[in-house]
């Protein structure tokens, strides 16, 4: 249901004439929208609803690219925010860092193109293996024009170039502010197991020296921590897709460093967003909950100053008090799982008359 029709049939609760738009000048419609956004976050974060869990999560990890020597623009200058340049290898490819496919449409499908966190790893021998973040990528021609997040010096250079090894990997991706929680991770080919990692935690904490494992197939996922992704300049290659800027949110990585592409399936539950426009809607909430909202919208009206009525107030609360009630005995006691029917045959007792018996497992 759309944030105009909810407006609306809180304005007739109140006995005020319905609107057809949304106007900043309407005081009385900016406050009932508050009211609707602050009674959607009581009823929906303040309840586990069945219709929140969410399995359609996916998660995209690139293959690693990598080069053979790097160059920047001045003598003896660090690779910092302005000189780093990274040129590919004859046997790169396309040197590509993040998926290129019109046909796949990362953002729609929640993946990580637009969201992965990429980071610059030097593998020569002569030089430590630490890994720097991209903060910012362009692809050139030739060359990956990349921004880390520190400045890396290099000794003994000449006039233009270092050579050594380089390779840029992504093991960490920022999930969408429409996920809360995450509650399951899926890999077609292999299982892997789900850790949850504090939120004030670096993923770097967890596992130190993430690069000295390399795996075709991720074993661990590992939730939590704020990390930022890497931002994509402008770039014909890219303007099929976008030219995102860089988002922040909670990290999702996983370990060993993918050698080849990776798709993972998530299930999760769903953070709601605020309402403003007049048709912003809260996608998968049953109308039976949209009209619990609406009531305590209007049961906030009438305790504040904007109609001081105790008594309809009272009224107001035993309806939604009911509705929500009447909601969750609706919906299944154990969200997370699901029921499947077995053969009659199979049943070892229990009512004859019923023709299916059934038994619960865990839902992936």
């Amino acid at each position: 249901m759309a944030l105009l029709q909810m407006i609306n049939a809180v304005r007739g609760k109140l006995r005020e004439e319905r609107i057809d738009l949304i106007s900043a000048d309407d005081q009385l419609t900016e406050e009932i929208i508050g009211l609707l956004n602050d009674a959607g976050s009581a009823v929906l974060e303040g309840n586990d609803w069945d219709f929140d869990i969410h399995h359609d999560g996916r998660l995209f990890y690139p293959t690693s690219q990598s080069g053979t020597y790097l160059g920047f623009v001045a003598q003896k200058l660090p690779l910092n925010a302005s000189a780093a340049r990274l040129f590919y290898s004859a046997d790169a490819g396309s040197g590509e860092v993040f998926e290129d496919d019109d046909a796949i449409d990362l953002a729609g499908f929640r993946c990580s193109g637009n969201r992965a966190r990429a980071r610059l790893l030097v593998t020569d021998s002569s030089k430590p293996n630490t890994s720097w973040i991209i903060t910012s990528i362009g692809k050139g021609a030739a060359q990956l024009d990349v921004t880390i997040s520190g400045n890396f010096f290099v000794d003994g250079v000449g006039d233009s170039a270092a050579v050594f090894a380089w390779e840029t990997y992504v093991n960490e991706v920022v999930l969408p502010s429409t996920v809360k929680d995450v509650l399951s991770v899926r890999n077609e080919e292999e299982p892997v197991r789900l850790e949850f990692v504090e939120r004030e935690m670096q993923f770097d904490q967890w596992v130190p020296r993430t690069t000295d494992s390399r795996g075709d197939r991720p074993e661990v996922v590992m939730v939590g921590g704020t990390i930022t992704s890497t931002a994509r300049t402008s770039s014909t290659a890219w303007d099929s897709i976008s030219n995102a800027n860089a988002v922040t949110g909670i990290g999702c990585t996983i370990w060993p460093i993918p050698n080849a592409d990776v798709h993972l399936g998530y299930s999760y539950r769903v953070q709601h967003a605020d309402l403003s426009l007049a048709t912003d809607e809260w996608p998968g909430v049953p109308n039976d909950i949209i009209h619990a909202i609406e009531w305590l919208a209007y049961q906030f009206a009438l305790d504040s100053g904007m109609q001081n009525d105790p008594e309809a107030a009272k009224r107001a609360e035993r309806q939604v008090e009911k509705r929500i009630a009447r909601a969750l005995n609706k919906q299944s006691r154990q969200p997370n799982r699901r029921r499947i029917p077995r053969a009659f045959g199979d049943r070892p007792h229990g009512d004859l008359r019923r023709r299916w018996a059934s038994q619960t497992i865990s839902a992936p």
